[in-house]
């Protein structure tokens, strides 16, 4: 029985790599955000619906690499235009805080500045705790171009939410 089970388990190893597409990057955001093709799906996607969402970022994942959690927002857009939702049709917004905010910060070396201008160029609107912001110790002039300071996470997560946008909470 016992090596019947550890035969299995090999060919399932062995098979469902073989059987997975590899993922692609873009088209929306190029060199970013890797989706899967998804044949066969039971939920359609809904006709002429806005997808309204915002992503709610607070970790620095890995520091010194692009923060995953901004890669998500490109793979948000990737996924959606590549199974026929427009660009127009995606209403997204990005509210930074914590240690996720030097991530935002116009600095050499910053991995994040390619993306973030690319997310911008896409219509996504970033913005950033004002809290966060002064707690680090940062000025406005340190932030990249576009990004956008409020009061407060809070305040921009509650307004964006009375809006329209659903919640994505990752990173938080």
């Amino acid at each position: 029985m016992f090596l019947r089970i550890t035969i299995l388990a090999i060919a399932v190893t062995l098979l469902v790599p073989a059987l997975a597409d590899e993922p692609s990057l873009g088209p929306v955001i190029p060199g970013y955000g890797p989706t899967y093709p998804i044949n066969g799906r039971d939920v359609p996607l809904r006709e002429g619906f806005v997808y309204k969402a915002v992503f709610d970022i607070a970790q620095d994942p890995v520091s010194g690499s692009v923060n995953r959690n901004l890669v998500s927002v490109a793979r948000y857009l990737n996924m959606h235009a590549r199974n026929g939702v427009p660009v127009e049709k995606m209403d997204l917004a990005i509210v930074v805080h914590g240690p996720a905010v030097k991530n935002l910060l116009d600095t050499d070396g910053n991995p994040n500045l390619e993306l973030i201008a690319l997310l911008q160029d896409a219509g996504v609107s970033i913005y950033v705790c004002g809290q966060s912001m002064a707690f680090g110790g940062f000025a406005k002039s340190e932030l990249a171009n576009g990004v956008q300071i409020a009061l407060s996470a809070m305040t921009m997560l509650t307004t964006l939410q009375s809006d329209g946008y659903a919640l994505l909470p990752w990173g938080a």
